[in-house]
C-alpha cells in the first residue's frame, strides 16, 4: 500500500474539488474529492512536524491512505 500512495496526485478541479490519482500496475485510477481536510494535509510536507494532537488527521501518511482508499472505493477497486 506504501507504494501506491507515493503515486497519490492532486490536481485543482473548481471551488473546493480536486481530481486526485494514484497508479496500480501502469493504470491511472481517477477520482473527483471535496475532502479539503485530507487534501491539505496529505500534501503538506510539514505536517508531522508539530503536535497533531487537535488535528483531525494524526499524521500525512493517515490523510494519505483516506485519499487512495476514496479513489479505490471509487473505481471499485480491491488491493
Amino acid at each position: 500500500m506504501e507504494k501506491i500512495r507515493r503515486t497519490l496526485r492532486k490536481q485543482f478541479s473548481g471551488y473546493g474539488h480536486f481530481k486526485i490519482s494514484i497508479e496500480i500496475d501502469g493504470r491511472i485510477y481517477k477520482t473527483v474529492t471535496t475532502n479539503t481536510n485530507a487534501i491539505d494535509c496529505a500534501f503538506d510536507d510539514d505536517y508531522d512536524l508539530f503536535n497533531s494532537t487537535d488535528r483531525y488527521f494524526e499524521s500525512q501518511q493517515e490523510a494519505q491512505q483516506t485519499l487512495v482508499n476514496e479513489i479505490l472505493r471509487a473505481n471499485a477497486l480491491e488491493v
